[in-house]
């Protein structure tokens, strides 16, 4: 297992790059709201501009950072392999502790940080810099970086084609305030000890993670029954399929797995390949032929 949410409190630290796995990520900047707001960016070397490739932000949980997200997630050995661009984006400090200020836009649920805007205005100066294929935006978070991607499903699904998430729930997002204008994929792995967000709910806004497979099953109309599958003594794998525009949700329930990025095995997979095969499934119009 990966560091717990309490390492992560130690984490706030800064980087000018980022280097592992062979490579230097370098930091980058960009103003927004008076601030200025800082992410990684990795272009792998098979980046053609003759071509559009897909866009895929991870977003670090609370207290962490962009540099430690992309230690502990490392997407880009897949984007060497398939030619997608990533981006690590950092969050701003909340009371000495980096954060995402998901919920309701123009509201938020933890500060006044505008991180849609930011989030926009990223993805806006990314695809004005490089080629990006507008209908492969693809999200994926920890934690509180779960949130977000959740939020970004519920509230910008015009530009966000599916999400993933590891540890992580939505808020009070379902009596109306969640309004996906789309189906949307969406793909989770949660812990069944996991004490920070509890899978059955009981922390004040936090859904139970079989409430948000109700909600985004019902979303995309999805009526066959899943399919479950045992991987390991650990692991279960359900998948909800058939929904409009072919859309599917799928979850992994990890038995006794905490509050992490999961670095199990996956039935000779890690998490980062089982969510970027997901993404690489879909577009913005569903399922890709």
């Amino acid at each position: 297992m990966r560091l717990s949410v309490y390492s992560l409190f130690l984490l706030s630290f800064s980087h000018t790059a980022c280097t592992g796995g062979g490579s230097t990520v370098p930091l980058e900047t960009l103003e927004h709201d008076g601030e200025t707001r800082e992410y990684f960016l990795y272009v792998p070397s098979s980046y053609d501009a003759a071509s559009s490739a897909p866009l895929l932000l991870n977003f670090h949980g609370f207290g962490g950072t962009s540099g430690s997200q992309l230690d502990w997630s490392d997407f880009r050995p897949l984007a060497d392999q398939d030619g997608f661009i990533l981006v690590y984006p950092q969050g701003t400090e909340l009371d000495g502790a980096t954060h995402w200020n998901s919920g309701l836009p123009g509201e938020g649920n933890k500060s006044t940080a505008d991180d849609f805007g930011f989030i926009n205005a990223l993805v806006d100066e990314i695809s004005a810099t490089y080629s990006i294929d507008a209908d492969r935006i693809y999200a994926t978070g920890y934690s509180n970086g779960g949130f977000m991607s959740y939020s970004l499903a519920c509230y910008h699904s015009d530009r966000f084609a599916a999400i993933a998430t590891a540890a992580s729930t939505m808020l009070n997002q379902f009596e109306g305030d969640c309004a996906p204008t789309r189906p949307v994929p969406v793909l989770n792995a949660n812990g069944t000890s996991d004490s920070v967000v509890p899978y059955n709910g009981g922390t004040t806004g936090y859904q139970a993670i079989p409430d948000v497979l109700d909600y985004w099953v019902d979303h995309n109309n999805i009526t066959a029954e899943p399919v479950v599958t045992t991987i390991s003594d650990s692991i279960e794998h359900t998948l909800y399929a058939g929904g409009d525009n072919g859309v599917s949700v799928e979850h992994y329930r990890i038995e006794g797995g905490d509050h992490v990025w999961f670095d199990d095995d996956f039935g000779g997979s890690n998490l980062e390949t089982l969510v970027w095969n997901f993404f690489a499934s879909y577009d913005l119009n569903g399922l890709r032929e």
